[in-house]
């Protein structure tokens, strides 16, 4: 794919990450989730799954020879930021304990992000 001036982008990188994302995530989740707050972590870490997903063109950037750690920052920078913009309502059905739960499951998904970003990012 390319962008106004013919500048590549890396889809290849972005396709793996979002597949390797997904699969951390789901990884990460608790399978016995017996409380409020493990559901939370849960549904926090699907709620940051999705939202990469549906934000992943901003993302995308022109091939450059910027330094890997510097596009592994710039990538955690972005990711954090969604995340952090990313506002839970209290619903009914929502205990204290959810809600904790949610947000330490956006707190978790950081991680994983960035420990899944330096496997595509790092240098050759």
């Amino acid at each position: 794919m390319f962008l106004a001036g013919g500048v590549c982008l890396d889809q290849q990188k972005i396709k793996k990450t979002i597949r390797k994302f997904s699969d951390l995530i789901e990884k990460n989740k608790d399978t016995q989730a017996f409380s409020d707050y493990k559901e939370g972590i849960n549904e926090g870490l699907e709620m940051a799954k999705d939202t990469f997903e549906e934000n992943v063109e901003k993302f995308l950037s022109p091939d450059s020879d910027e330094d890997p750690a510097a596009k592994v920052q710039s990538l955690q920078d972005k990711f954090n930021r969604i995340i952090d913009s990313i506002v839970v309502k209290q619903k009914p059905n929502y205990s204290q304990d959810h809600l904790d739960g949610i947000y330490e499951g956006f707190k978790k998904s950081k991680k994983l992000f960035g420990d899944c970003i330096k496997e595509y990012y790092r240098p050759d």
